[in-house]
């Protein structure tokens, strides 16, 4: 376990989430991959994609794992002047610590959290537990109850 997934299962464990912090042999980084060697279906699958404003703020948007965000909705629902930009790996790991391919919404408490609907539908998720060999499963009940979060369509 790296400092980046040890800081997901720490969180989870600390805030008393009921959720299975799952750890594999290969690589989760990419959809794909998450597919392959999770052996569940993409449709529960989620991306969390970490994002700056211009003024500096953190916003983390979820979606299914099928879609992209759209920073354009993005901009709209927080009444930016500018779209957001995706972060760095450098500024994911300063930002929330966690590493690109294992990002998610837990332990980012200065991230503006925005989930998108279609996510909510789901009995449960799969979202990422840090870095590129963990994943959480979660369920969105337990999902709503530990996140604040603003629900708002952002894939495009």
């Amino acid at each position: 376990m790296t400092k980046y997934s040890q800081g997901i299962s720490d969180w989870l464990h600390n805030q008393n989430v009921e959720a299975e912090f799952l750890s594999f042999e290969q690589s989760v980084h990419s959809v794909e991959e998450a597919v392959s060697v999770s052996g569940h279906p993409v449709e529960s699958i989620t991306k969390s994609i970490v994002m700056l404003t211009m003024e500096g703020d953190l916003v983390i948007a979820m979606v299914p794992a099928i879609n992209r965000v759209s920073t354009e909705r993005v901009r709209k629902l927080l009444e930016l002047d500018e779209r957001p930009r995706i972060a760095t790996a450098q500024e994911v790991e300063q930002h929330i610590g966690q590493q690109i391919g294992g990002n998610s919404p837990f332990n980012a408490a200065n991230a503006k959290i925005l989930i998108d609907p279609k996510l909510l539908e789901k009995d449960w998720i799969l979202t990422g537990g840090g870095d590129a060999r963990h994943l959480v499963k979660i369920s969105t009940r337990e999902l709503k109850r530990v996140i604040v979060y603003t629900e708002a369509r952002v894939r495009k």
